[in-house]
């Protein structure tokens, strides 16, 4: 228990909010848009332009992305243009790009086929020995988005290997793939049975080959390596580094690729695809021993990222994760997707300093497509509590929460549980004004008091709740309300509502404080 005055705004602090992959993520990253961090959008027919490999050329060839573009909602096979692989070139660090085209030219066919291996978007590039070597997807012409997941002769797929003189391009294409889905064989039992999304690193003496891999149509998500002596293969059976399965702390609905290797590590940053994608984890391990399990290591859980209010970052990160590498001058320089609000998919750029990847104060809670909350770890019964937030869109400040924690399904684009909105006092603010409102335990809300004045923008709050039970509301210097309150113990925090950034500067609370209990629905 304690009186002493805390500022949960401290990135020393940090570890006394509640993360999680769905509800939501306080996160104090470091990363900044730098000026033209929009470097492609999707076009018909490829409007989806989800995925993207951030390569700098050793040889001096410029800084190169290779943008992933898919048909809207995943269409291809039969009918439907194939997905494709853009390449895009920047000689001056990021600040302009220009567009080479597509990764492959013409149809193509493995050994013995018949019909052709014509879909390429998700690739990955490294430089060893004069060439450029490249992993990528396949699909066979004649699967679809539905039968993908159940690999047979005629509709199968895997991941492939090309090489080039250039980084961009032409690639040619092995003959053999590395894998073929419908020979893998997943070491638990009715999952994984789809690998794709690929990246390829040179290590001392052999070659690995880490790849992502989903358990759709009910989708679990896992990380798998491959080791071989040559990038042709042959390859080694995949073994399963990573997934809810290993004995370690797995968050779910973590989606990998790419990773990057830096200082003899191997990072996997990986993204949460829930309905809000704005929780990240990145894992590591030592590069030379990464096709073992037991190597890697959870470096950082959450507070790996935050979306921008801006048309092309509408939806959050979009597709896997952010694509990163770390440049000369100690910066790790990232390629991100996102959606605008016509569903089109953008690639963008962000960048932070590798040895600060967060700011010492100050963390922003997102809500994209949807809702998000994060919480204190304590609970407090009477307190003082001072906060300077900037805020778009709608947000509630909450105290007394005595709620339920927990998703409201299994799966891809879950969201928070309505149990989560109840037994709590709630602060709101939006366009519309102000409204204080009592939160009941089935869910439904009382409106204590409401006031048309705006309070968004830049504010600084101020909410009492003192030991005979009332409650005071100031902002930005006057006090604006003040009534009885039922004092009850509970985690302090915020919702935030879609489409809304809260960024929170300051956030000190002095009080008797002691943990939290916190109720979690069988959903978790």
């Amino acid at each position: 228990m304690t009186t002493e005055p805390h500022d949960f705004a401290e990135v020393r602090n940090k570890d006394a909010w509640l993360r999680h992959p769905v509800l939501g993520d306080p996160s104090f990253d470091a990363f900044v848009r730098p000026p033209g961090s929009l470097i492609y959008r999707g076009v018909a027919p490829w409007e989806w332009a989800v995925n993207g490999f951030l390569f700098d050329d050793p040889q001096g060839g410029g800084l190169f992305a290779y943008v992933g573009r898919y048909p809207r909602d995943y269409k291809f096979g039969p009918g439907h243009a194939p997905a494709d692989c853009w390449v895009l070139r920047s000689r001056d660090e990021g600040r302009r790009w220009e567009e080479i085209g597509p990764i492959f030219a013409g149809d193509f066919a493995f050994a013995g086929e018949t019909g052709g291996a014509n879909i390429a978007p998700d690739v990955s590039v490294v430089y060893a020995g004069g060439r450029y070597h490249l992993a990528y997807d396949w699909v066979h012409d004649a699967a679809t988005w539905d039968t993908v997941f159940q690999p047979t002769a005629v509709c199968d797929s895997g991941v492939g290997y090309a090489w080039a003189e250039r980084p961009e391009g032409p690639f040619y294409r092995h003959p053999e793939p590395i894998l073929r889905n419908i020979s893998h064989r997943s070491p638990v039992h009715g999952k994984y049975r789809r690998l794709y999304a690929a990246t390829l690193l040179r290590r001392r003496d052999d070659w690995l080959l880490l790849t992502l891999t989903d358990s759709g149509p009910h989708f679990a998500w896992g990380l798998y390596a491959m080791t071989a002596m040559s990038p042709e293969g042959p390859w080694s059976e995949p073994q399963l580094v990573q997934s809810l399965e290993a004995d370690g702390f797995h968050p779910a609905l973590m989606e990998f690729f790419p990773a990057f290797s830096h200082d003899g590590y191997v990072y996997a940053p990986a993204t949460s695809v829930a309905l809000n994608r704005n929780f990240q984890c990145l894992w590591r391990a030592p590069l030379e021993s990464a096709h073992e399990p037991a190597a890697w290591s959870l470096h950082q859980h959450g507070s790996l990222w935050h979306s921008e209010m801006r048309e092309e970052e509408h939806d959050g990160i979009w597709g896997q994760t952010f694509s990163g590498r770390v440049n000369q001058t100690g910066k790790l320089q990232v390629l991100f997707p996102s959606r605008d609000p016509q569903g089109r998919g953008t690639i963008n750029l962000a960048e932070c300093a590798w040895t600060n990847l967060q700011r010492e104060r100050g963390f922003v809670l997102n809500g994209c497509i949807g809702p998000g909350l994060t919480l204190l770890r304590c609970s407090h019964r009477a307190f003082v509590l001072e906060a300077e937030i900037a805020l778009q869109g709608t947000a509630r400040l909450v105290w007394g929460w005595r709620g339920v924690l927990g998703p409201d399904r299994h799966g891809a684009d879950a969201s928070l549980h309505p149990l989560v909105y109840s037994s709590c006092r709630a602060w709101e603010f939006s366009e519309a004004g102000w409204r204080l409102l009592t939160l009941e335990e089935d869910g439904t809300e009382q409106v204590i008091a409401a006031f048309e004045d705006r309070l968004t923008g830049d504010l600084r709050l101020r909410l009492e709740v003192n030991d005979s039970g009332r409650v005071t509301l100031s902002a930005n210097g006057a006090s604006i309300w003040s009534g009885p309150d039922e004092r009850v113990a509970g985690s302090i925090g915020w919702f935030v509502g879609p489409r809304t950034r809260l960024e929170v500067g300051r956030f000190e609370v002095r009080g008797m404080s002691e943990p939290a209990w916190m109720r979690w629905h069988c959903r978790e």
